[in-house]
């Protein structure tokens, strides 16, 4: 990505939109990414809003058919409008609490910062896991992070919450998948992210000079390490039906299965987004 390794190389500051993109995905996706998640296989992306997770999956995988699904008209317009030309993609207006597909529909569903704005999230969680074959990835805000950044939001920015916006703890993220049929050991759940970087970067436009934003991940990977991950501020939940995901230690994947590493890896799609 040229525009990318010209930020890297030559200047002291990033672009604060597209390393914003970068943090914000990458604390989403590092795991399924070292669990192979994305290799292959149909999949839907639940609450896609303009499709920069999509572009990314188009661009970076071998995804022969994928839906973006939203509620919102004006956020499938954007994705239209993002990956038009795309033949593989097509798109859906509906709820995520009533989808509208049949059981076992993708090999893959996907979705990020979505159940916290569902009137039921149990329900919403449980229609993921009918129409998915197999794996599921859900992203979502973790309530025991001492940081509501929808407050730090109204504060810093003209954000207006959502009318629902109700967070989740690891372990009410974890009941609601078992209770969606996923056995226990299909289900691995780890926490994320304890710097808002990918927000300030994006919406209040924060300068941070590379050296310290470099010695800001590295502080995370060291903190998620750490009991006080149980407090940082997304928490992701890998789901496989057809294997179990918590016998193996996820540390023990090696790193170089993972695709979001390098700033200079990151696919052009996000400085699109």
């Amino acid at each position: 990505m040229r525009r990318w390794r010209q930020i890297e190389t030559s200047a002291h500051v990033f672009d604060c939109e597209s390393l914003g993109n970068w943090h914000h995905m990458k604390v989403r996706l590092k795991m399924a990414e070292k669990l192979g998640f994305f290799e292959t296989g149909s999949l839907v992306d639940v609450g896609c809003g303009r499709g920069r997770y999509l572009s990314y999956f188009i661009e970076r995988y071998d995804i022969p058919f994928c839906v973006g699904l939203d509620i919102s008209i004006k956020a499938v317009r954007d994705a239209k409008e993002l990956l038009k030309g795309q033949s593989c993609v097509d798109f859906v207006v509906a709820d995520a609490e009533n989808l509208p597909f049949k059981d076992s529909s993708f090999d893959f569903v996907f979705s990020t910062d979505v159940v916290e704005h569902l009137r039921d999230p149990s329900k919403g969680i449980k229609e993921m896991v009918r129409v998915s074959r197999d794996k599921i990835v859900i992203a979502t805000p973790n309530k025991l992070c001492p940081i509501d950044m929808s407050r730090v939001a109204r504060v810093l920015t003209h954000h207006h919450p959502p009318s629902i916006e109700r967070y989740l703890t690891k372990f009410q993220l974890n009941e609601m998948l078992q209770y969606a049929g996923l056995r226990r050991e299909n289900i691995l759940i780890r926490e994320s992210s304890f710097f808002p970087l990918g927000w300030l970067l994006v919406h209040v436009k924060l300068k941070i000079p590379n050296k310290i934003f470099r010695m800001l991940l590295l502080a995370e990977d060291i903190l998620e390490k750490t009991p006080l991950r149980h407090i940082a501020g997304v928490i992701i939940a890998c789901c496989q039906k057809s294997q179990n995901l918590v016998k193996g230690n996820i540390r023990d994947i090696p790193s170089s299965s993972m695709r979001i590493v390098k700033f200079h890896n990151f696919s052009s799609s996000v400085s699109r987004c």
